[in-house]
């Protein structure tokens, strides 16, 4: 087994600085040899100091995207470039308590716990079976864990399932019987509600958005207790490929619920060509292009039910010509507003929530790299709640932004490089509070 990194800090120099640390934020790498997590502190004006690198005892896919296409950087094939492995949300989570960092393993189909140490280090507790073949989805309540993957299978990966976990106070994970439930689609994330009623587990495949019930032992309903499809296609609008979620608590038991889509495939099943103008101004589009991505908000009531608010929320002024792949989504910790990554045009969006449930694009270039050369995937707030924290699938490096909390506006603060190149995938932020006391 190769040697960790080593911590870059030292424990005395760490204990100086501890007063202006506000929390840990950690990465995967995604090595095909043998995955691991980089982690970060981030201080309380939002800069980050390279904490070290740790092994999580199982294997990551490398180059290679889940739909099983190998790397392949001159082909303009969007699921061949590596850069984005997992196409899905939180491969990388923490459990309610905020003590574990949780893995999703997609190498070798399995899940790992590192318990977070006083100096946000980790230190790997235990790994588990998967509950299916290519683990890509992590949620959390209490000390119940859920793990979405999908299947084996590279020439239909339309399929997976859910299984469930108990987590220990030591961070030990162990399978929870008979808590299998099977997908028919392949899935992208999953979330619980606020007050952990209710599991939402998202379909990129099929578009399907499912609510399981969770009862008094963690065990999730046989069937859903409601379904719905993303907005569909039709004459003028490609497929909605949901991927990332965020759920807000709403008023009377109810909760917002935010999904992004993603506009790459046309009603014919193809890939549409990019223009010449496309094709000179963005990397990521070298032979084809996307509408205009987007994000649908629902409404989760205190029985589950999803009913649609606000459908297809534009990214842009039109379906044509704005921001492209809009795919990973956090909020405000008031939830007045999200933000969403949109990687093949190097961006970020700014969405109004309104008390309502419903939506409206607030600044359609929030941030966007000056290069059109940064694939922003996934994020997270600072434990603060004073910074997004985005990290770049096509260079490794974590960026973060400042939040104007009267506006919802973004300033750049830094980008930061520690993770591996290419293909590392998941963020995740641990407050620095929850370690220590």
């Amino acid at each position: 087994m190769k040697k960790i990194l080593m911590a870059m800090l030292t424990l005395a120099s760490f204990n100086v600085l501890a007063k202006d640390i506000t929390g840990g934020v950690y990465v995967a790498t995604n090595r095909a040899d043998e995955n691991s997590i980089v982690g970060y502190a981030q201080y309380s004006d939002g800069t980050l100091s390279l904490i070290g690198e740790y092994e999580t005892g199982g294997e990551g896919t490398g180059l290679v995207e889940l739909f099983g296409l190998p790397y392949d950087a001159e082909s303009g094939h969007t699921f061949s470039d590596g850069i984005d492995p997992l196409a899905s949300a939180y491969g990388l989570w923490r459990s309610w308590d905020n003590r574990n960092v949780l893995v999703a393993n997609a190498g070798d189909g399995t899940i790992s716990s590192l318990r977070v140490q006083d100096d946000l280090s980790l230190e790997l507790v235990n790994v588990v079976e998967a509950g299916e073949a290519k683990p890509n989805a992590i949620a959390t309540f209490n000390n119940y864990v859920f793990v979405a993957s999908m299947i084996e299978d590279p020439d239909d990966p339309s399929g997976g399932n859910i299984a469930g976990y108990m987590i220990d106070d030591s961070g030990h994970l162990s399978p929870m019987p008979d808590s299998i439930r099977t997908l028919t689609g392949r899935p992208a994330s999953l979330e619980f509600t606020p007050d952990g009623k209710y599991l939402i587990a998202v379909e990129i495949t099929t578009g399907l958005i499912r609510s399981y019930s969770v009862d008094s032992k963690g065990m999730l309903s046989e069937e859903p207790v409601s379904m719905i499809y993303s907005p569909q296609a039709d004459k003028n609008r490609f497929f909605s490929l949901p991927i990332g979620t965020k759920i807000a608590k709403g008023d009377d038991g109810n909760a917002t619920l935010l999904v992004t889509e993603t506009r790459f495939i046309d009603t014919a099943r193809s890939f549409h060509e990019s223009t010449p103008e496309q094709r000179e101004n963005y990397p990521f589009l070298p032979l084809f292009q996307g509408q205009t991505g987007s994000v649908t908000s629902y409404n989760i009531d205190e029985d589950g039910k999803l009913t649609m608010v606000s459908p297809d929320v534009l990214a842009g002024t039109s379906i044509w010509g704005g921001q492209q792949a809009v795919c990973w989504v956090t909020t405000s910790e008031d939830g007045k507003y999200a933000w969403t990554t949109n990687p093949l045009t190097s961006s970020i969006s700014t969405y109004l929530v309104n008390e309502d449930g419903s939506i409206e694009l607030s600044e359609e270039i929030a941030y966007q790299d000056d290069g059109y050369d940064e694939y922003y995937l996934d994020m997270d707030l600072s434990a603060d709640g004073d910074y997004v924290n985005v990290i770049s699938g096509n260079t490794g490096v974590t960026w973060v932004f400042r939040i104007n909390h009267a506006t919802g506006e973004l300033s750049l603060v830094d980008g930061y490089e520690g993770s591996a190149l290419v293909h590392s995938y998941g963020l995740v932020t641990i407050p620095y509070t929850a370690v220590v006391e």
